[in-house]
């Protein structure tokens, strides 16, 4: 286990150049609950070890580093982000304090950058692009933050943005290129959350619709938008009841063919496999009131990595994998929830 020190992030960058290049892909996931900690294991859930204590991991592209939260609800002070090497040869560093909104944060594609949501528990917040290699960081936005992607090339990234924090969200998808300048909006709508980046160009993002019909709120359904915030049309039309959310997008698979989602409600979550081509969809294993909670696409685009048995906390859940669009679930970790997938 290594422990958590301040070091330059240079010191870091260089035992991770050190490292020799994986032969396989690495998963990290979390353990025990209440006292959280980050395992790291082969990408067939092999030669698993704990790493540190932490929660919410994220392993960068390239497999070598773990971002991760520390504190928070189970330790003192403020939650920080923190980088730690994934095979644990150096200490971890802090990359940011404040790091209260685990969930929207993505790694850019050559796993030198890293964009979280940074700020007060109440308040409004900073969404800030940082540098992992040298911790130098830039401001892109501020307010409250549903969702954040890379440009699959890497040169820019989008994101929702709400200027309140009133429900439902008058939120909208912004772009912003990463070498700098201002963020472009690219919806106007004021209904517009999750944004994901495709490897084809195009960006899918979730609509809030029937809000002043719905007894409980609107529900969600998937639209298709271009880089460029033109061609909007929409992707799904979904039954949704009026204690459930209905479709947020998750992630698309590296040859943009395939889309996967999370359908959510009241003490409902499960995951679907949708045709990004003619918005077809099915649950990806059978839907069931706290089913399978999908992470993201496995590196060859078959198989989907995520949780098995609802959220942590609710019941037993085991890390696992299930065949794109629908199949049994392989556990690749028990008692395990929380995976993340690189390299």
């Amino acid at each position: 286990m290594t422990s958590l020190k301040w070091l330059p992030a240079a010191v870091l960058l260089a035992a991770l150049l050190a490292l020799p290049t994986a032969a396989q892909a690495t998963i990290a996931f979390v353990r025990k609950p209440l006292r959280p900690q980050v395992w790291v294991a082969s990408d067939n859930g092999k030669r698993a070890h704990e790493l540190l204590p932490g929660s919410n991991p994220r392993i960068s592209p390239d497999g070598k580093i773990v971002a991760l939260m520390r504190g928070g609800l189970v330790s003192k002070g403020p939650p920080k982000l923190v980088l730690a090497p994934a095979d644990g040869s150096a200490p971890a560093t802090v990359l940011a304090r404040n790091w209260r909104v685990p969930y929207v944060f993505a790694w850019s594609p050559d796993s030198k950058s890293v964009v979280a949501v940074i700020g007060p528990e109440l308040g409004r917040q900073r969404l800030v692009l940082f540098d992992a290699e040298d911790g130098s960081q830039r401001t892109v936005a501020r307010g409250y933050f549903n969702g954040v992607s890379f440009d699959p090339e890497g040169g820019a990234f989008v994101f929702g943005r709400a200027p309140s924090e009133r429900y439902p969200p008058r939120s909208d998808i912004y772009r912003v290129d990463v070498g700098g300048g201002k963020a472009v909006r690219l919806t106007r709508d004021h209904r517009s959350t999750n944004p994901v980046w495709g490897p084809d160009g195009q960006i899918v993002f979730a609509r809030q619709l029937g809000a002043k019909r719905r007894r409980y709120g609107p529900k969600n359904e998937l639209y298709l938008m271009t880089a460029a915030g033109r061609q909007v049309r929409q992707l799904t039309r979904t039954r949704v009841s009026p204690l459930a959310i209905g479709l947020t997008p998750t992630a698309f698979s590296p040859s943009g063919n395939r889309l996967l989602a999370q359908f959510g409600g009241q003490d409902l979550t499960y995951a679907v496999a949708v045709n990004p081509r003619n918005g077809r969809q099915r649950p990806l294993v059978e839907a069931t009131e706290m089913g399978f909670v999908g992470a993201g696409f496995t590196a060859d685009g078959r198989h989907v990595l995520g949780t098995d048995g609802g959220f942590a906390g609710i019941g037993r859940t085991n890390v696992a994998t299930v065949p794109f669009p629908h199949g049994k679930p392989r556990v690749l970790a028990r008692n395990a929830f929380e995976p993340s997938w690189g390299g």
